[in-house]
């Protein structure tokens, strides 16, 4: 029998996601994807995946799993702790951020509600064993494609594990910090940023925005000063193409943050769009968060993408072997030498001071 995860309790919105399906635009299919794809690839890296490998993604609050089957690691992304409850003895064990943990047959994994940020993923080592949809199994439930009979998580589903056991008993921690939060988010201006006037433009990066309650992973909603189109170009345009991070002007003036669930044409003037390398930072924006926008340059654009690839790198490279809390690293002990020289008390000199003319002559 093959091991499988089994959802006893979804948590919010929480979905198969990987990097989402690249190519399929022109035919009117969202990209879809993880909402923050370097946790995402950070959780894969703490239990040995590929950096995409698909995972549980959650929002806001994790789900409750139990282990059936057989036995299975799991990855905790994102800053998000758990509990670990042991079939075999009942005993609950907290589980870190940033955290791979082993479950026997039996035992559950409850995430707890995240404490910065609103995304979590949950990794498997080795993978799911599910069937891609247009080459990814990402889920894109308004079309109900990928994942899970295409819907988010529901309780009572099971996924299928593909490694039959852990490779081996060793449990990793990334030890280096990781943030995927700020309140800054840089943009490149346009394509419609002559739909506005300087001083709108002004506004747009020198005020501050909140986050509205109204947010999933198709748009995020914005509050704050109102951005009024040109009388002449209006807030009407001939649709064209959209893409994640794109900074729509509805007729309302309030901004719009699409997302990696968007759709892939538009008619609302677009007055920037969020640079790649703090894509990831709009999946872990909250409802009442402030933000502000930064206007950046090509050039600028491209050296943040290389700083924020060097971050993920400097992170995953941290990840070493965890013990828990209290338990001696006896692999580490073990290649320390413990040993800083050797005296012979019978021989003079070992001891300045002392024993100068050896044990014997003294005797």
């Amino acid at each position: 029998m093959a091991a499988v995860l089994k959802i006893l309790s979804p948590g919010i919105l929480s979905s198969l996601q990987d990097e989402g399906r690249q190519g399929y635009a022109g035919f009117g299919v969202p990209r879809s994807g993880a909402a923050d794809s370097q946790s995402l690839q950070l959780g894969n890296a703490l239990v040995g995946n590929a950096p995409f490998e698909a995972a549980i993604e959650f929002r806001f609050l994790g789900p409750k799993v139990v282990a059936a089957g057989g036995k299975m690691r799991l990855g905790l992304a994102g800053d998000v702790t758990a509990e670990h409850k042991r079939a075999d003895s009942g005993d609950s064990i907290s589980i870190k951020p940033w955290q791979s943990v082993t479950l026997d047959e039996g035992d559950v994994l409850s995430v707890d509600p995240l404490k910065n940020g609103a995304t979590g993923y949950l990794t498997v080592e080795g993978g799911f064993d599910l069937v891609p949809v247009l080459d990814s199994y990402s889920t894109y439930a308004r079309a109900k494609l990928g994942g899970v009979n295409g819907l988010p998580l529901q309780a009572g589903d099971t996924i299928k594990v593909r490694l039959p056991q852990p490779r081996d008993g060793l449990e990793k921690i990334v030890a280096d910090s990781f943030s995927t939060t700020t309140q800054t988010i840089r943009v490149l201006a346009g394509p419609q940023d002559d739909y506005f006037s300087k001083n709108v433009i002004e506004k747009f990066t020198g005020e501050h925005y909140k986050v509205s309650s109204d947010v999933d992973r198709m748009g995020i909603r914005l509050e704050g000063p109102e951005l009024e189109p040109l009388p002449e170009k209006g807030s009407d345009l001939i649709s064209d193409g959209i893409v994640p991070g794109a900074i729509q002007v509805p007729g309302s003036g309030q901004p719009i943050i699409l997302f990696v669930d968007c759709q892939t044409i538009g008619g609302y003037p677009k007055i920037g769009a969020v640079i790649t390398s703090d894509l990831p930072l709009l999946g872990q924006l909250m409802p009442g968060t402030e933000i502000r926008f930064q206007l950046v340059s090509l050039e600028e654009a491209q050296a943040a993408r290389k700083v924020r690839k060097s971050e993920l790198e400097r992170a995953i490279s941290s990840i070493q072997d965890y013990f828990g809390e209290g338990v001696m690293d006896l692999k580490a002990l073990y290649e320390v030498n413990l040993i800083d020289g050797v005296v012979d008390a019978g021989l003079s000199g070992h001891f300045p001071g002392h024993l100068e003319g050896g044990i014997n002559e003294k005797n």
